[in-house]
């Protein structure tokens, strides 16, 4: 018997190691589609999200958003469509996705639970596709992925600060599906979309060594599979203090004083794209609900966020926009009280979440039925 050479067992390892790294970058293969939820676990009812890293081990839960296909099959979203079901697709921000929420208590949560059915008698079902982002082309690029999975109706919740071109968007978010991005931008003209810092991914980025850590958060969404399927919890529940009626005197919104916000060079050309891109699939878009102070300087801002000359003109620019197109479309953004929002202008409580789905629910059910 040969003696063993620790040194050719080493250069052995060493150039196997080295193929395999190529011939992932060269494949690329789909690994997020290799998933334990909705076989072995429970699929998730929301994609994978938590906004502190100290939280993720607690709330049984990893941000894997540079693998679409890993936070869908992990979602309940990716199990066959049965035949009786209309299945509605929610995309959207925090406030979609549930911020503070079970998931029971979201939006999606809601309709569902109203135990609708269309006028040939399947059942309406909707499902969480969001991510809290507030960002359009965002919400379009979920759009793209999840169309994959039958939707039948797409709900869009938008609000002004989603509108906006933001770098650290671009590099969060866009960066990883940066082909896809370009490929959308180039068909549907996106003219205004500030993508110059987005780069396709080199050779080099796309081995095992270069996917090293989108790697990891799908390994370890697997493992966090279990805790869910132990506690069903997907989120770590902060205590909410509510919210100020009483508001600043600042005028600004962002950086952006009276008359200098110029609502049509913003992304309202990703709209278009996405009724486009929706083509025979119902798209019904909400200006989501904002919490409206009531106390000091009530007639300057709503909110935190916006001040009123801001949110007013972004309202009456949409409402032209969105009438202009006939698109389909609710404006909601003061049909909700004070009382129902939590820890931002943007979050709702569960009762919230409720009066908002019996606000949509006939507009749904009309278009479920054309």
């Amino acid at each position: 018997m040969k003696d063993v050479s620790p040194s050719r067992v080493f250069f052995k390892s060493l150039v196997l190691y080295g193929l395999v790294n190529l011939a992932f970058g060269f494949v690329n293969p789909p690994v997020g589609r290799l998933s334990i939820y909705n076989w072995l676990v429970p699929g998730r009812e929301r994609v994978p999200y938590e906004r502190e890293v100290e939280y993720y081990l607690g709330a049984h839960t990893i941000p894997v958003f540079e693998d679409m296909d890993a936070m869908y099959h992990s979602h309940i979203l990716s199990r066959p469509k049965q035949p009786d079901e209309y299945r509605v697709v929610l995309v959207g921000d925090s406030s979609t996705w549930g911020f503070g929420l079970r998931p029971e208590d979201t939006q999606a949560g809601k309709i569902t639970r109203l135990n609708l059915t269309t006028c040939t008698g399947k059942r309406i079902v909707a499902y969480n596709a969001a991510f809290p982002l507030p960002y359009v082309m965002k919400d379009l690029l979920i759009m793209d992925n999840v169309r994959a999975y039958e939707p039948d109706l797409y709900l869009w919740f938008i609000t002004l600060d989603a509108f906006r071109n933001r770098t650290i968007f671009t590099d969060y978010f866009l960066e990883p599906y940066a082909e896809r991005v370009l490929d959308l931008r180039e068909k549907y003209e996106l003219n205004h979309l500030d993508i110059t810092d987005l780069s396709v991914p080199t050779f080099w980025q796309q081995t095992i060594i270069g996917q090293r850590s989108r790697l990891k958060k799908i390994a370890l969404l697997q493992i966090h599979g279990f805790g869910w399927n132990a506690t069903g919890l997907d989120y770590l529940y902060h205590g909410s203090t509510g919210l100020s009626q009483d508001q600043s005197e600042s005028l600004l919104f962002e950086l952006y004083k009276p008359g200098e916000l110029q609502l049509d060079s913003l992304l309202f050309d990703v709209l278009d794209a996405g009724y486009a891109h929706a083509e025979d699939t119902p798209l019904l878009i909400v200006n989501e609900p904002i919490f409206v102070a009531a106390g000091k300087n009530k007639e300057l801002r709503y909110n935190e966020y916006y001040p009123r000359w801001a949110y007013d003109e972004y309202v009456n620019y949409l409402d032209i926009f969105m009438e202009d197109r006939a698109y389909p479309y609710i404006n909601a953004w003061d049909k909700l009280p004070s009382s129902e929002f939590t820890d931002s202008p943007f979050h709702r409580t569960p009762l919230g979440e409720k009066l908002l789905a019996e606000l949509i629910a006939p507009e749904l059910l009309d278009l479920a039925c054309k």
